[in-house]
């Protein structure tokens, strides 16, 4: 996203870009899973649902969090637990100044804790 001035404010554009390309690496694997039986049918399904799958999953949550949404509005009845650390490193990367800062700043307090 861009301000007025054409300067950068934050990278939102890259994790929407990474959420689609995550459907359709599943839905290409989805697709080579029918072709194929055997071990690598077992390997290819496992790699879509448990590797893929959270990845999507964890980058989902970081574009709602860069475009401000809470996590209530992005997941409002999920109750399985997911990897913070991987969601703000997202944050942090693609996010706004003021996000990659808040984000330091808590990884601070936990340090000093």
């Amino acid at each position: 996203m861009y301000s007025k001035d054409d300067k950068i404010i934050d990278r939102r554009e890259m994790l929407k870009i990474k959420v689609k390309s995550l459907a359709a690496e599943a839905k290409i694997i989805r697709f080579e899973e029918r072709k194929t039986h055997g071990a690598l049918r077992t390997e290819l399904h496992l790699h879509r649902i448990w590797q893929v799958r959270s990845e999507a999953r964890h980058t989902h949550i970081a574009y709602g969090l860069v475009r401000g949404l809470k996590l209530e509005q992005i997941e409002p009845k999920s109750s399985r637990p997911f990897d913070w650390a991987r969601v703000n490193a997202m944050v942090k990367k693609y996010g706004s100044v003021e996000q990659r800062r808040e984000i330091e700043n808590a990884e601070k307090l936990k340090k000093a804790a």
